[in-house]
Order: structure tokens, then sequence, then C-alpha cells
């Protein structure tokens, strides 16, 4: 990475960038600059390890911080003064693709002064030798052919970036003066409201990716910008935050900790009476390892010394916090947005890793609940009746239960078989407001039970005392249980009797009966000799039937009707949305601005192929059909292992389905071809379900037998689509020199929802224009391939194979090819046989595995001779911060850019963890006043070698 910060003027906006920004970012940075001027809805897609997320937190905080210099009425009430587009047909279709096609700016100007150590930046010695050497020679024939590509996607409007010098400071704002800004203008009736200061509130950006792992990435991310020091909070569960020792050994969390706060038997929590000590941004951003961008782990730590608690202190701080990081479901989830009390209206919404967003949508609108729950709240509820608490408000919801119990009851017996020992029952949503309305919950009543529910929630109660004051008394109430229970009942009851039943028909409610052992105790023995038997004597395993009630929804643009038309802009954005045309018709929401990326690297650094038959010549076609014959098993355990034969270091291979890997596994086990695989690599598999610390062990066995190999030539990690492995890890450089997908992974066809799903698509695909059954069905099988595709080549300088094994790819691409990501489907090559194939692999994987060897060889000899050179390469595991050193240089940068090259090697997570907040490619250069001759001669040799190294790659 380049010492020097780079800035740039993008729609009157500002950015400062670590380093000189790569087209795939500036397209991305432009793109979102415009949405935001503009309150339009963007859809970018960029390929992973293309510095995408770098790009989303300086464009963005950049805006907003842009705000806080300007008028109130000219920053926020009134859309910036962008070319603006007419919004018919035709031309809202170019304006939506234009990132596609515009042309970038070549002139780059290197800043001469690195900002200062406090911005996560170690600075770089200047002087250098200024004959131009063979290696800088060539690296500026490569960063001009690069720039020549007529392909190029990346390429922004020189019109609309301009390149400025760079300070020694980046100008980014403290924590004071970017929040709000004060301002006489006149309140907006549609943006902003002014709060009790008289300040004029600036948009916040609310951040939402798939996983607090993810989340932990981005914030690591940030704290590398000229914009660390922002006010910012992380939302998380109780799971990662809660410290209190009752709670973190218990089993619901959630329960525990509202029970604690409701001060039951006598217990209160004393951490949460501490949030006031670090509630405050100012007062936080004061204390050690608190002034830049921290990880949920950091706040943790924090609360634990200070004995405050993390979850309700990051609650806290959403006020002050310029930007909220949280998983995406928050943003969805009505429940979890109304307890977290997050007001989204006019407020920027970022959604990274967003290509399960459909999914998530539905999940948010959707709620189960057993026969158990209704029946333990019926009960609950009872007990508070009898008891006369706040009988007027227990009745009503004690009703509610009881005759949705009833119904329960009386449906079970009519259920229809679908598999062995599941069965089932469907309602649409407007037949199930008549059975509601039978129950006596309408669109009348359901105002006046919620009503009820808001007022059992209280704990407290006026009661008229003996001189005629009111007095305030603690009343008891229910369960945390049953109060999860019935929110998320009433969250799907609002669903459906909201806006005169509008949603009803995006439902299906199914009653489900299956089938669980539970043990009992037998009690049988009156002498009370139960306890003197063996243990295996004490319980009996029972068979029981067990009910559940499901609100099933089934078009996502259900719960992103809270937030669309409220959110000044949303950004949806990943490495792989592909197929896009999707988006807009699941989650109604226009996305006038979209982008799809090519990769930023090489094409010569890639393999992708398909493969439609193995080393025997049998047809691969990955369908049901086949996969049960011995001789598709065989053939494709052939496959595997010639690969494994072939390509160094690690490989993954996707599955579609987990019966599919253990039908696989079981036949090779029994044919010696599971030990011939453990024979070259390490093999490992992915398990279905477990614990965290299961996963996390067997990924860190498949790290060190890469890293530390002996016998064994790396590792092959044996994993399915949509599984752990496939979603939000990273296999960068010899973690994953080749990744082999079997098949293509299409949803279950015979799961309950995925039928429904592809009816009531077949069924709204005219009047509502969504994407017909099949085309929704085929699209998550592509996402799902585009996603595991994507664990290979995570930066700039990896390199590796992608290997599609399925027939289907080349007798029928128009159908099959159409649906990979763009970067993939441009460089794709179709083998007529397999050995074509395994000798084109072969040759790619040797070339660059040589290559590899020699930067290997190349940092140890440096490292070796104590030369002037300290390298230091801390591979990050964030798929962003890329080395320019080999791939940027210019004619102008001689032997002082040389002198900044850093090889890498490949590092495990492990190894990264312990340096967290370490740029990923750190150069830092110990300066003598004297240098020897040999120390000259030394340095000239290192750099006829790189050269030599460079040649190779070009």
């Amino acid at each position: 990475m380049s010492s020097m910060w780079s800035e740039y003027t993008i729609g009157g906006v500002k950015i400062n960038f670590p380093y000189k920004a790569y087209p795939s970012q500036l397209a991305m940075m432009n793109s979102i600059v415009r949405g935001l001027n503009s309150k339009q809805h963007c859809l970018l897609e960029s390929p992973t390890g293309s510095g995408k997320s770098l790009a989303l937190l300086c464009s963005a905080l950049a805006w907003q911080q842009s705000l806080s210099g300007k008028p109130e009425d000219e920053g926020l009430c009134k859309k910036a003064e962008v070319p603006s587009s007419c919004c018919c047909t035709c031309h809202s279709r170019n304006f939506a693709n234009d990132d596609m096609n515009q042309e970038t700016s070549h002139h780059f100007n290197n800043s001469s002064t690195p900002p200062s150590e406090g911005n996560g930046t170690l600075s770089a010695c200047q002087d250098s030798p200024e004959k131009t050497t063979l290696a800088a020679k060539l690296s500026a024939k490569k960063q001009a052919s690069m720039y020549r590509d007529e392909n190029d996607d990346f390429q922004i409007e020189k019109k609309r970036i301009r390149r400025l010098e760079t300070t020694q400071q980046p100008p980014g704002h403290c924590s004071k003066c970017c929040s709000t800004k004060q301002g006489n203008s006149q309140e907006s009736s549609n943006t902003t409201k002014k709060d009790h200061g008289g300040k004029f509130k600036i948009p916040k950006i609310y951040f939402g990716t798939r996983t607090h792992k993810q989340i932990a990435q981005i914030t690591k991310e940030l704290r590398r910008t000229a914009y660390s020091g922002v006010p910012m909070t992380i939302l998380s569960s109780r799971d990662h935050t809660c410290v209190h020792p009752e709670v973190v050994g218990n089993f619901n969390r959630n329960e525990k900790c509202m029970e604690l706060l409701d001060g039951k038997n006598g217990k209160s929590c004393y951490f949460y009476h501490g949030v006031h000590k670090i509630s405050d941004q100012h007062t936080l951003q004061t204390l050690q390892g608190m002034s830049k961008a921290w990880d949920i782990e950091e706040l943790v730590s924090l609360g634990k010394k200070l004995k405050a608690c993390p979850y309700y202190t990051a609650r806290e701080l959403i006020g002050d916090a310029d930007i909220i990081f949280c998983p995406y479901n928050y943003l969805l989830d009505s429940q979890i947005r109304e307890s977290m009390d997050l007001n989204l209206k006019e407020q920027v919404v970022i959604l990274d890793e967003a290509h399960n967003i459909e999914d998530c949508a539905r999940e948010s609108a959707s709620y189960s609940v057993t026969e158990v729950q209704l029946r333990f709240a019926r009960d609950e509820l009872d007990s508070l009746v009898n008891n006369n608490i706040r009988k007027k408000d227990h009745e009503p919801l004690r009703a509610v239960c009881c005759s949705l119990i009833n119904w329960l009851e009386a449906n079970s017996e009519h259920l229809i078989e679908r598999d062995y020992e599941s069965s089932c029952k469907i309602w649409s949503g407007s037949e199930m407001l008549l059975n509601l309305h039978r129950m006596g919950i309408t669109t009348a009543t359901f105002p006046i039970l919620q009503g009820h529910f808001s007022a059992v929630l209280q704990k407290e109660e006026k009661v008229s005392a003996i001189y005629g004051k009111e007095e305030a008394r603690e009343v008891p109430i229910i369960s945390a249980s049953t109060q999860i229970m019935l929110k998320g009942l009433f969250m799907v009851l609002d669903y459906l009797f909201r806006q005169n039943s509008r949603f009803a028909d995006d439902y299906k409610i199914a009653i489900q009966q299956t089938y669980s052992w539970i043990n009992e105790t037998n009690t049988s023995d009156k002498n009370m000799l139960v306890a003197l038997l063996p243990k295996n004597k004490k319980r009996s395993r029972q068979k029981t039937a067990v009910h559940v009630l499901n609100f099933w929804c089934l078009n996502p643009a259900v719960a992103f009707s809270d937030i669309n038309g409220k959110v000044r802009t949303i950004v949806l954005t990943s490495g792989t949305l592909s197929p896009m045309k999707s988006f807009s018709s699941e989650l109604g929401v226009t996305f006038t601005i979209q982008l799809e990326a090519n990769h930023v690297i090489k094409n010569s650094q890639v393999w992708v192929g398909t493969i439609g038959s193995g080393p025997k010549g049998r047809n691969l076609c990955a369908t049901f059909q086949h996969t049960e014959t011995f001789e598709f098993q065989d053939e494709v355990g052939a496959l595997l292992l010639s690969v494994c034969q072939t390509v160094s270091q690690g490989i993954l291979c996707f599955l579609p389905s987990y019966k599919l890997l253990e039908k696989l596994k079981e036949r090779w086990l029994s044919t010696g071809l599971w030990h011939n695989l453990e024979l070259v690599k390490t093999v490992i598999v992915e398990p279905q379900g477990g614990e965290k610390t299961n996963f996390d062990e067997l990924l860190q066995l498949y790290y060190d037998a890469i890293k530390f190999k002996g016998e064994k030539d790396g590792a092959l990690l044996v994993a399915v689509c949509r599984g752990k492995v496939s979603e939000g890890l990273d296999f960068s450089d010899d973690n994953a020199r080749a990744v082999i997908t079997i098949g293509i992974p299409f949803p279950n066809v015979k799961d309950l929802q995925v039928e429904l799903k592809r009816k009531y698509n077949d069924h709204h695909s005219k009047l509502r224009g969504v994407l017909s059954g099949r085309q929704w069905y085929e699209i998550q099988a592509y996402r799902a391939l585009n996603q595991a595709l994507g664990r290979c080549i995570r930066h700039r300088n990896d390199w590796g194979a992608l290997i599609l094994v399925d027939d289907r790819f080349r007798s029928n691409p128009n159908r099959y090819i159409s649906g990979l990501s763009k970067w993939i489907r441009q460089q794709i090559q179709h083998h007529s046989t397999f050995e074509s194939a395994l000798e084109s692999l072969a040759e790619f994987s040797k070339k660059h595995q040589k290559v590899t060897n020699v930067s290997k060889k190349q940092g140890k000899y440096i490292q070796n001779n104590e030369s002037t050179l300290e390298v230091t390469c801390l591979k990050d595991n964030t798929p962003t911060y890329l080395l320019e050193a080999a791939s940027h240089l210019s004619p102008e940068n001689t032997r002082e850019e040389e002198a900044k090259m850093c090889v890498q090697e490949p590092q495990s997570p492990e190894m990264i963890t312990k340096n967290p907040y370490l740029p990923s490619d750190i150069i830092s250069r110990k300066e003598k006043s004297r240098k020897s001759s040999a120390h000259l001669r030394l340095l000239e040799k290192s750099f006829i070698i790189f050269s030599e190294m460079i040649f190779i790659w070009v």
C-alpha cells in the first residue's frame, strides 16, 4: 500500500482515500455520491477484493461530513446540483447503467506528504536513487496497458472527478463538529428537524452487513481511513455483548437479561446501572483505544473493566453517532427496530453483503410459534387473571392464546402427509383473516388488543392513595418468553391487518406436524429406588408430536415497505449480487443507479473453466438422478483427486447439499478414494450444524495444514453451498488456489417454503411484474454458486482457479452461464475433455506457483541479510488493501518506489489477529544516516531479482 493519501472531488464532495483508488473504487464512490446527492437508491456489485468496503466508507462519510459545511437548505432540503435525468423509462434505463460506460480520468498525482502516524499509516523514506530500473519500466508498461483496456467497466467521466493535492493531515472532522451544525434556515418538511438545541441534524448512516464478524472487518477498514475518528456505535445481540456472569452462562440470554432488569427474585443488573459511564460519545473517545474506530470486542472489554453494560451502552451511543453498524436484519425486522428505538426516516441505509437480503426480508416479516409456547403463555396469563392482576388487560390476551390453541387442535386432525413423519395444512392470508374473525380478532379489535399488550408491559401502575394523590406501585408482568412470543405474533397480525389487509395475499399460514424424541423420567417406582438405577434406566425416550403454527411471508417487499419511501437513500452492495434483475421486483424498490463491476485483477491471474466429463470420459451432470449412481460418484472422486495432484496448497470443493456430501464421502471411503485423497492433502469436511467453536477448530486445522505442510501438499476442504464456508470467510492466497463447484446448487424443490414461493411468484408475475417461479428458483442457485466461487481471489495480487464441474454449463451456456458474476462469465472457457482442462490447469498453476516461490525466497533473502529494507507483510483477512508497488509504479517513480515493494507471504488468520490494528501492507523503511557501499550493493541485487519476478508476471 502506498503511504500517500489521495483526495478526490466527486459530485462536489471531497473524499480522502488511503491510496490511489482503483477504477472500480472510483466507480463505486461516484455511484454512491450521486445516489446520496439525488436521494436515489443504488444497487452496486463489486467483486470481493476490489476495495468495495473502503469505497463505501470513504464516500458515504465524506458526503456526510460535507453537509456540516453547507447551509441547511443547500445541504439537506433540496437535491444537490448534479446532472439530473429524465424519469421516463428509456432515459432512466440509460441513467441506471451509465456507471458502466464512463471514461476514467488518467491524471492522478501522488501526494508527496503522507499523513501523520495518527491516521494509522507509517511514513516511507523519501530519498532513493533516481536511476530508472527495469522493474519501474515494466510496471509502468503494465499500468498503461491496464488503463488502455477498452472493456474496463470502472471508468469514470473526466468531468465528474478531479484529483487534488493532498495535505499532510487529511481534513477529517472531529466528533464535535461533524454530527450537527448551527443554522437559521427554515425547517424542511421532509428531511430534517431541529433538535432541542436548535441545531439541524445531519442524516445518520446505518451500515448493515450480514454477520457480526463482517462488522468487525468493516470497522477495521474504517480505522485505516481519514474518517476513523467519526462518532460511531455497533448494535449487536446480547450473545455478543452481555457481560453479566449470570446471563452469559444462560441458554436464553434475552430472557435472563430481561428478568434481571425487571428485578425479579430480588436481583438486578449492576452492569446496566453503569451505562452512564461510557454512554456519551465524547467521554468514550477520550478513553484509551476508543478514540478511533473500535470493534465490539473492545467495547465489551471496556464494559467489563468499568462495570458498564456494553449492550445498552451501544444503544445509548446511537444518539450522537454519525454511523451505526449492525447486522442488517436489525434494520429490516420491525420488532428489532422498535426494541432498539431506530428511526430510519430520512437516514442513509447501506446494506453490505446484500446478496441474501431478499431471504432476510421475508424472514423478518415471518413468524412461527409452537403449540407448547401458546399453552405456556395461556397458563401464565391465566394465573395473572386469577390473581386479579390487571385483569382487564390480561384477559383479552389470554383469550387470543386460547382461541389459537383451540384452532390448532381442531385442524391438527386434518393435516396432509408430505414426507416421512411430516404433515401440514396451508391457508392463504385471506383465509386466515376469516379464521381470525371467528376468533374475535378483526381490523377493529386488533388495535384494542395492541393497547392491552402495551399496558401489560408496564412495570408500574398508578393507584389512588388515601388522600387522593396518585402513587405508582410495581406490578408483576408476564415473563420474557411470553413477551417475546406475543411480540412476534402481534407483528405478523399487524402486517395482515395493515392498510386494509393490503399484505394478506403475501402470506401463507401453515400448521406443520413433526415428531421429536423427548426424555421422560421414570417415576413409577413408589419406593424412590429410581435414583439408584443406572443412568440408562432412569430415563425413557418418548416420541411426541410437535405442532407449529407458521406465518410465512412470501414477499420481501412487505418488510421493505417499512423503510422504502422513508429513508433518504438505500445502497445495496455485495461482491455477488448477480443476477441483479430480481432485486427491484422482489423488494419493491427502484434502483435508479446500478453498477456491475469487473475485478481489479488481470485476466491472467484467474483460470475459469467448465468441465463436463471426468478422467474416464463419463458425462457429469449433477442432477438428482445422476448423483445417485456409483458411476457419477466415482467419476467426481477421480476428478477431485486429479485436481488435488495438480494444484498445490489449499483447495475448496463445494457441493449442492449436505446429503450429497455424505453420500460421496460414504462411497469414497468404501472404494479407497478417500484414502488416496488423504495421501495427497489433509481432507477436512464442513460439519452440518454443530457449535461454532467446533467449526472454528476445523477451519484452523485447514489453515495450519497449508501453513505448516509436511509430507502432504496443503489441504482440501469439502463444503456445501449456502453453508458456513461459502459465506463471509476469507481464503486468500495459498488458502484457496482452486475452488471446485460440483453441479448447480438449486434449492430443495421439495421444501415447502420453496414450493409456496414458486407458486406465489407464478401467480403474481404478470400483475405485479415479479419474476416467474422458475426464474426466482434459478436465481437462488446462481447466487449461491457465485458466493462459493467468490471464496477465491481475495485481493489485487491473488491468483487461483475456478473449476465448474457440470456439463450443463457447456451444453446450454445461454441459460446456465448468464447467472454468473460478470467478471467470471467474461473469462469462462469450456473444455471438451477432462484431459485438455487438466493440462491447461497444470500450466496455469505451475506458472503462478513459480512466481509465488520466487516471492517467498526474495522475502527471506531480504530478511536474512538484514538489509535497509524491512519488509513487513501482514496479510489482512479483509479483501481491500492491495499491494500497489508492483502494479502502480509510474515512470517517474524510480528506485524510491521500488524500495516500497512488499513481497507477500500467506498468513493464517491466527497470525493476523495478533496485530488487529496494523494496516495490511505496511512498508516501513529504517533510515540510517550513513549507508555503506555493501548495503547499496545488496539493495541493487534485490531490485534485479524483483525485476525478474515482475518480468515473469508481465
